[in-house]
């Protein structure tokens, strides 16, 4: 079988897919989003690298989390 059974809960499903969405959306950021290196320029990469933290946070934290809820769903082993 090539899905484990633990992702086929829904609740460790929505925390992969919130933890992948988190990483591209972080990776994206981090590497297209780069203001005109103007006046105005170092004040908004402030903010983008700031954003970008925010969301390669949230992704370690979801993808844990569900790893931790997967490992506490499985059967114990016999």
């Amino acid at each position: 079988m090539c899905v484990p059974s633990h992702l086929r809960n829904p609740r460790t499903r929505w925390m992969m897919v919130l933890g992948n969405f988190s990483l591209v959306a972080a990776l994206l950021l981090w590497n297209f989003a780069r203001p005109y290196a103007g006046a105005h320029g170092w004040p908004m990469q402030v903010w983008i690298d700031g954003i970008a933290g925010l969301f390669f946070g949230i992704s370690i934290g979801a993808n844990l989390s569900a790893i931790r809820c997967a490992r506490r769903s499985q059967p114990a082993a016999q």
